[in-house]
Formats: C-alpha cells, sequence, structure tokens
C-alpha cells in the first residue's frame, strides 16, 4: 500500500505533532509536512485543504484532549483547575504546539459540547452571566497557554529554566487567577 494510501486524519496531526515538537511552527508548511508523511502535497490537500486548516486541526486536538477530562458535577474551582492542569499537561506533551494553540480559537463543533457541563460548573458558586463565564474559561486558556510560550520558548530550543521554576511560576499564577475569580464574582463576594 502506497503512503497515499495510508494517509488519513490521525496520520496527518501525528506528523504535525512531531514537526511541530522537533522544529516548531516555523518549519510547518505543507510542503514539508507531505515531504515527512512521504506523500505528494496533492495527497495532503485531499485531506486538509490549507495550513489554516491544518492548524486548526492542532488547536482542535488540544482542547479536545483538555475537554475530555472534565468531570461532571464539578465546583468551578477544580473545573478551571483540571482545566488548566490538562492543557498544561496536552502542551508539555507536545511543546510545539503551544504556538499554534496561543493564536488559534477552538472549533464551535469542539467547544459547543462542553458548554452546559461548564456552565453549570461556573455557576457553582459564582455570579456571572453566561458570557463572563465562558470570558473566563478563554481567559484561563490564554494564561496556561501564554505560561506554556515561556516555558517552551522557542521550539526545538529548550527551556530557559528549570522544570520547578516553571511549576512554581504556574501554581502562583493558576492560583492568583483563580482568588481574583473568587473576589470579583463568589457568591459571597461583595
Amino acid at each position: 500500500m502506497s503512503p497515499a494510501a495510508r494517509l488519513d486524519t490521525e496520520s496527518i496531526l501525528r506528523a504535525v505533532f512531531d514537526l511541530l515538537d522537533q522544529e516548531g511552527v516555523a518549519a510547518l508548511s505543507m510542503r514539508t509536512l507531505a515531504t515527512r508523511l512521504d506523500v505528494k502535497a496533492a495527497s495532503l490537500y485531499y485531506h486538509v485543504p490549507n495550513k489554516a486548516a491544518l492548524l486548526q486541526l492542532v488547536s482542535d486536538r488540544v482542547a479536545s484532549q483538555v475537554l475530555a477530562a472534565l468531570t461532571p458535577e464539578s465546583g468551578w474551582r477544580e473545573l478551571m483547575t483540571g482545566m488548566a492542569h490538562s492543557l498544561r499537561e496536552a502542551l508539555g506533551v507536545h511543546p510545539g504546539a503551544a504556538a499554534v494553540v496561543a493564536v488559534r480559537n477552538v472549533s464551535p463543533e469542539v467547544f459547543e459540547p462542553a458548554v452546559p457541563l461548564v456552565l453549570a460548573s461556573m455557576h457553582a458558586g459564582l455570579r456571572l452571566t453566561d458570557e463572563e463565564a465562558l470570558f473566563l474559561v478563554q481567559s484561563l486558556f490564554i494564561l496556561v497557554t501564554g505560561h506554556a510560550l515561556a516555558e517552551f520558548g522557542e521550539v526545538p530550543e529548550p527551556p530557559a529554566a528549570p522544570r520547578a521554576y516553571y511549576d512554581t511560576w504556574f501554581d502562583i499564577a493558576l492560583s492568583t487567577f483563580l482568588a481574583g475569580v473568587h473576589a470579583r464574582h463568589g457568591a459571597d463576594a461583595g
């Protein structure tokens, strides 16, 4: 069977993540990816129409992993803490994806199924509108993704500091963010 016959979304995503992790987002092109997959670019275009769609697949895959880890009936703090740790873990596995996730929104078809669970959790103990709740979740994604960009830097270059430094920074940033959410929107906030 030819390489093109074995081409599917999963094999494309594996190759994209490998390329991002090894060479960084600047090295990603449809031609480079086709070469890595040992196919002609036309075969790749049959599955993914352009680089923008390819980047969307990366962002959606990372978000899908994070959303799959959500637990029903968790309070807002547990939900946001879990999301933050899941996102950091996903980006730690594929550090080259951080530069993509930072600038690419999650597709509605990926996020919308999680909205009822997210809103139920966010309304448990917080006084806010649905719109504010969703903005807070987006803000959390930006916080964690920004941290990942600082931690992983210019992939494939190694991080500038030891892991313990980034762990402490992450814990402080997350706890401060959550304290701010509680201070502003907590049921007991004035």
